[in-house]
């Protein structure tokens, strides 16, 4: 009785009272430091033989680290009462810090350790320009979701879009300015919409939810259906005419999102309409040749995944059973399913792509009331062609005859960028160069037919 008390303690001291529909999370605090491994290379540099921690490469202004006077050079070994032995324990779930903690870093320096103490820096909020930028948060499995709504700063009900974002486990708040996600949510901001980003579990400022990388894909779809009645709550939002944007994974769960929950339109873009182990299977046969590895080796691998991908995806066996079958199944899982030695399968925990294998995708759509766009970029390499976005358009208007339109967005990538060939695509996949086009690249134009598309479905 005890514990649980002072559980339901912590959770309202982490609200701030706001004059808003819903209450804002104390903000998660920047450590201010970039670390790297020590190596024996730095130890010789520091004439130190001490093995523990990771070295302090560079302290960010303005943030937790300076205000403790860490200083560049100095070996961290301790965050609170925290062992740092590597890079990834700086990042752990349990050292994250929120705006106001009391906090401890213990360095080494001069062969001499330290112990700085202070309060937490909370990162900053994002700068939305002349646009209105709103923290919230909603519930969700005992938890808080974080959210962030941006609007134009005039009054007034407005359509709104709720976005979901790609597979990823990352946050959605504060990116960087020339980031895809941001330019897209900003560039429909300006044309009169009122967008919610709600952050996947675990990911923001989000408190006492289950971590994003440890989910599955109904418990994903959940939070996003939350975060689709908390749109609707907004005092702002005209809910006759909300529209859901997915793309990449969120255009896969966008109609089990929408289903039942009266939304207007959906924008799905890089998406597949096949049962998931069918697709990865397809995207191993058709990316990897593209992407440098030998074709006839590829096609040997192929062999290895028609086992392997059964007994993982149908059979739900665990990666710790597999692996050690064949020594192969390491090799290639590293190589295309981002495998680590643990139970993560393409940077999320197994149980999501098993969960995800198990779903009638075509039913969904087929199930699907409301319009739908479903945009193909021309030269996307994630979606192999063509084939899902015509086949989810052909689907939907078996069933709900005239509801689905095709778009194809001509020299646009999985990304939103503009990139003429396909060639040019893998390339850029390949040799990691994707970023760069960020500023430069960015389909304004799909933004546009985008907000045509809306602009035909919702009610005047």
């Amino acid at each position: 009785m005890t514990s649980m008390f002072l559980k339901y303690a912590v959770a309202v001291c982490l609200l701030i009272t706001v004059p808003s529909f819903a209450q804002q999370l104390k903000r998660v605090a920047n450590k201010g430091i970039s670390v790297e491994k020590l190596t024996e290379a730095r130890q010789k540099e520091l004439g130190i033989t001490e093995t523990r921690g990771v070295y302090i490469k560079k302290i960010i202004p303005g943030f937790t680290a300076e205000a403790l006077n860490v200083k560049e050079k100095d070996i961290l070994i301790r965050i609170n009462n925290t062992a740092i032995e590597s890079v990834d324990d700086v990042l752990q779930p349990s050292l994250k810090l929120r705006e106001g903690d009391d906090v401890s870093f213990t360095v080494i320096r001069e062969k001499k350790e330290k112990t700085l103490k202070g309060k937490a820096i909370a990162n900053p909020k994002e700068d939305a320009g002349d646009l209105s930028i709103e923290y919230g948060s909603f519930p969700f499995m005992g938890g808080q979701i974080s959210s962030i709504f941006l609007q134009p700063a005039t009054p007034g009900k407005k359509p709104a879009i709720l976005f979901i974002p790609g597979l990823n486990c990352m946050s959605l708040d504060n990116m960087w300015e020339e980031h895809v996600y941001r330019k897209l949510v900003y560039s429909l901001a300006n044309k009169g919409y009122l967008v919610m980003r709600a952050e996947k579990p675990g990911m923001g400022d989000s408190y006492n939810t289950p971590a994003c990388e440890d989910i599955d894909f109904p418990t994903e779809v959940n939070s996003f259906r939350e975060a689709l009645k908390a749109l609707k709550k907004h005092p702002n939002v005209d809910t006759n005419n909300i529209i859901v944007i997915g793309h990449s994974m969120g255009a896969m769960e966008a109609p089990f999102v929408a289903e039942g929950n009266n939304v207007r339109g959906i924008v799905a873009m890089g998406l597949t309409v096949k049962p998931w182990l069918e697709y990865l299977t397809e995207m191993v046969r058709i990316q990897n040749p593209r992407l440098g590895i030998d074709y006839l080796q590829n096609e040997r691998d192929l062999k290895l995944y028609e086992t392997l991908l059964f007994e993982l995806l149908v059979n739900k066996k665990n990666l710790a059973d597999i692996v050690p079958q064949n020594p192969e199944y390491e090799r290639i899982l590293r190589r295309d399913m981002n495998y680590e030695g643990t139970e993560s399968f393409l940077g999320r925990d197994l149980s999501f792509s098993q969960t995800l294998n198990d779903q009638d995708i075509a039913a969904a759509w087929a199930k699907t009331d409301c319009k739908v766009l479903s945009a193909w970029g021309e030269t996307d390499i994630q979606v192999l062609g063509d084939f899902s976005h015509k086949e989810v358009v052909k689907l939907i208007n078996t069933y709900h005859p005239g509801n689905a339109t095709f778009l194809e967005l001509t020299d646009t990538d999985h990304n939103f960028l503009l990139i003429p060939t396909m060639e040019e695509s893998y390339q850029r996949n390949a040799d990691g160069s994707l970023g760069s086009l960020f500023p430069t690249r960015f389909n304004e134009k799909m933004v546009e037919e985008f907000h045509q598309w809306i602009q035909s479905v919702i009610v005047k």
